[in-house]
C-alpha cells in the first residue's frame, strides 16, 4: 500500500484575512511557524436572497457557511423609481413594506454571517431589456444612471461613511451602518441566452462607471454615483461571468483605457456539456480543465488579483420518467461533489466559494439549477438534504482551521485516484486532513473505496477521524489505527476527516497547552468581556486584529501573568468583525468576535 508523506511546508493560499501568530522576539519564534491565509469559515458561501429570511432557515445555513451571496433584485428593492423598499417604511408602488432588508442583514450580522450583495434584475419601469440601460443604447456611461444610483444609494446605507441627508433618497435616510463592504455589480452579463447581448465593451462603460464613477458625473437628480466614490473603503467584485472564457475578461480590460474597474474577479462553473453533469474532478468537465486557460489569462493579466467563485453546484431532482437537467446528482453525489469542490478551489487559490444555492427554487421541477438547494423548498417543508449535514459537518471540523497544502491530488491507486489536503490551526499543532477516493476516468461517483495509509511523519497524541453523515451536523466520528506515526484508513467518495492532535513538532518536551479565549456576549453590542485560561504561567500578549488584518487595540502587553486574566473592552469599536488573538509561549489562540451597534 501507498503512504502520503507529510512534510510541514508553509502555506500556499493567498492572503485575506490575516492572523499574526509570531513575533520577532527569540521567546515566541521557536513555538510555531508564521501561519498566514484564511480561515475555512470565511472561504465556504452560499448564494440566498431575503427569502432565507422570511422563510426563517437562515440560522440553518449559519451552520453550513460564513459567507452568502446575496441575490439583491433591483426589481424588488426600487419598484418604483427613487422609492427605496431597504427601509421598513416605505410602500410604494404596493401597499406593503417588504422586502425587510435591513432586517435581513441585521440578522446575518446577528448569526455571523458575511455578505457578499449582488445588485441585479431590472424594474419594469426601468425597461423590458435585460441590460440594466435605462437609455440610449448602452454604449454610453450615462446610459445607465438609473441602476448607477441605486448602486450609490445602496452603498450609502449599508457602506461605512455617513452622509448627509441631502444626498439620501432613502425615507428615512440612513447611512453609514457599516454592515457591507463587498459590491457586485450585476449577474453574468456575458450571457448568450437572452437578447438583446450585453457586448463587453459596452458593460465596460457601466462597470468603470460602477466602479468609482468614472464617464459619468453627480447631480441633483443623481448625488451617488459609484461605489467607491460612495464609500472608498468598499469593495467591487465583477459581476460573476457565465464561465471561465477568457474573452468577455480580454474585451472588458481593452475597453477600460488602461484601469482595472474592480477589486475582486468572479467567475461561474458547472460541471456539465450542457446534457449531463460530471464529477468536479472530471477530466474533461471537471475545475482544473475549465480553468485551465483563465488561470494562465490571470496571472498574465492581473497576477495579484483575488479570484471568488461565485456559483457552482448539482441539481437533485429527477422525474419519475427519467428527466433530470443537465446539472443532476444524486443526493449523495451532490453532498460528496460539494465537499470536494470547496477543496479544490482551496488547491487551486479562489479567495471565496458560493455554491448555488442555499434552498431549492422548486424542489420537482428538472429545470436546471431549480434543485441545487441545500434545503428542500417550501412545499417540501424546508427539508435539508444530505449536502446540508456535510458541509455542516465540514464547517465544523474545519472552520476555524486555515488550508495549508495539499498532500496528494489525484494520486494514482489501482483503478482508482487518491485525494488528500491538510490544514493546521492557528493556535497549536493540531491538524486536519480531508482525504477521498474517486475512480480514474469516471463521469460520476460509482462507490469507489480504497485501503490507504497515511504517514503523519511524527507521533500524535491522539488521532481519530470523522465520516460525513446524513441528519447529523457533526459527523459520525470514529477512533482510527495508529501504527506509530502512519494512520490506517478506508477511504470512500465522500470526504474523510481525520484530526491529528498533539502533533510533535521535534522539541524534547511540549511543556503546557494554548491558552484558552473566552469572550461574552458574542456577538455583542457593546462591551465584550475576555476570559484568558492558561494551564500554567506565562508571559501573554493580547491584541485585536480587524477582519482585514490590520491591528486595531493591543489589549496586553507582554507580561507575565498567572493561570487566568480578564479584560474589558469594545465599547469604542465600530460594528465588524474582529480576531482576538493571546500568544503565550506555550502557544497562540484566537478568537472571532462580532460587535454589532
Amino acid at each position: 500500500m501507498k503512504s502520503a508523506s507529510l512534510a510541514i511546508m508553509p502555506s500556499i493560499f493567498k492572503k485575506h484575512f490575516l492572523i499574526l501568530l509570531l513575533v520577532s522576539s527569540s521567546i515566541w519564534c521557536c513555538f510555531g511557524q508564521q501561519a498566514t491565509g484564511q480561515l475555512v469559515a470565511d472561504f465556504m458561501g452560499t448564494n440566498t436572497n431575503v427569502a432565507a429570511y422570511d422563510n426563517g432557515y437562515l440560522e440553518d445555513l449559519s451552520k453550513c457557511v460564513k459567507w452568502i451571496r446575496e441575490y439583491h433584485s433591483w426589481a424588488h428593492y426600487e419598484a418604483a423609481n427613487d422609492f427605496y423598499k431597504w427601509d421598513d417604511v416605505t410602500q410604494n408602488p404596493h401597499t406593503y413594506t417588504w422586502p425587510h432588508h435591513t432586517k435581513f442583514m441585521e440578522s446575518c450580522r446577528e448569526l455571523g454571517l458575511e455578505v457578499l450583495i449582488d445588485a441585479l434584475n431590472k424594474p419594469q419601469w426601468a425597461g423590458s431589456s435585460p441590460v440594466p440601460n435605462t437609455s440610449g443604447d448602452g454604449e454610453s456611461a450615462n446610459d445607465y444612471l438609473e441602476k448607477l444610483e441605486f448602486l450609490g444609494q445602496l452603498v450609502a446605507r449599508y457602506g461605512s461613511k455617513t452622509l448627509d441627508d441631502n444626498v439620501l433618497k432613502t425615507a428615512d435616510k440612513i447611512s453609514g451602518l457599516n454592515y457591507i463592504q463587498y459590491y457586485e455589480d450585476e449577474n453574468e452579463p456575458d450571457y448568450w441566452w437572452k437578447t438583446p447581448v450585453w457586448p463587453a465593451v459596452n458593460y465596460a462603460q457601466y462597470c468603470n462607471a460602477a466602479h468609482d464613477g468614472t464617464g459619468v458625473q453627480t447631480t441633483p437628480e443623481f448625488p451617488l454615483l459609484g461605489i467607491k466614490s460612495v464609500d472608498p473603503g468598499a469593495k467591487h467584485v465583477l459581476a460573476g461571468m457565465a464561465g471561465p472564457d477568457t474573452t468577455y475578461f480580454y474585451e472588458l480590460l481593452a475597453a477600460s483605457d488602461g484601469r482595472i474597474p474592480f477589486d475582486v474577479l468572479n467567475v461561474h462553473m458547472y460541471c456539465t456539456d450542457q446534457s449531463n453533469a460530471y464529477s468536479p474532478e472530471h477530466e474533461n468537465y471537471g475545475y482544473e480543465k475549465g480553468f485551465e486557460d483563465f488561470f494562465k489569462w490571470k496571472d498574465r493579466a492581473l497576477p495579484e488579483m483575488p479570484v471568488w467563485i461565485t456559483e457552482f453546484g448539482w441539481d437533485t431532482y429527477k422525474a419519475p420518467d427519467g428527466q433530470h437537467s443537465y446539472t443532476y446528482a444524486s443526493f449523495e453525489q451532490q453532498a460528496n461533489y460539494l465537499m470536494r469542490s470547496y477543496f479544490i478551489f482551496l488547491k487551486m487559490e479562489f479567495e471565496k466559494a458560493f455554491m448555488f444555492m442555499a434552498a431549492d427554487v422548486n424542489s420537482e421541477n428538472t429545470l436546471q439549477y431549480s434543485s441545487s438547494g441545500l434545503i428542500r423548498d417550501k412545499n417540501s417543508g424546508f427539508a435539508k438534504k444530505p449536502s446540508y449535514y456535510y458541509l455542516a459537518t465540514m464547517q465544523n471540523v474545519l472552520g476555524e482551521l486555515m488550508y495549508n497544502r495539499t498532500v496528494a491530488y489525484g494520486e494514482e491507486f489501482g483503478n482508482n485516484e487518491v485525494y488528500c489536503l491538510e490544514f493546521e490551526h492557528p493556535g497549536n499543532e493540531d491538524k486536519v486532513y480531508a482525504l477521498w477516493v474517486r475512480e480514474t476516468g469516471s463521469d460520476n461517483d460509482n462507490g469507489a473505496n480504497t485501503v490507504y495509509q497515511l504517514n503523519l511523519e511524527v507521533v500524535p497524541s491522539s488521532a481519530f477521524s470523522i465520516l460525513p453523515k446524513d441528519l447529523d451536523a457533526d459527523g459520525d466520528t470514529a477512533s482510527v489505527e495508529l501504527n506509530g506515526t502512519v494512520v490506517d484508513l478506508n477511504l470512500t467518495e465522500t470526504p474523510l476527516f481525520v484530526v491529528a492532535k498533539g502533533l510533535e513538532t521535534g522539541f524534547e518536551e511540549k511543556i503546557s497547552e494554548a491558552p484558552v479565549l473566552k469572550a461574552y456576549p458574542n456577538p455583542a453590542r457593546g462591551t465584550i468581556n475576555l476570559e484568558v485560561q492558561l494551564s500554567s504561567r506565562s508571559v501573554i500578549e493580547l491584541a485585536v486584529y480587524s477582519s482585514e488584518g490590520q491591528l486595531v487595540k493591543i489589549l496586553q502587553p507582554e507580561k507575565m501573568v498567572e493561570k487566568e486574566a480578564f479584560y474589558r473592552f469594545g465599547d469604542d469599536f465600530k460594528s465588524g468583525s474582529y480576531y482576538i488573538r493571546c500568544r503565550s509561549q506555550w502557544g497562540t489562540e484566537v478568537e472571532r468576535i462580532v460587535i454589532l451597534k
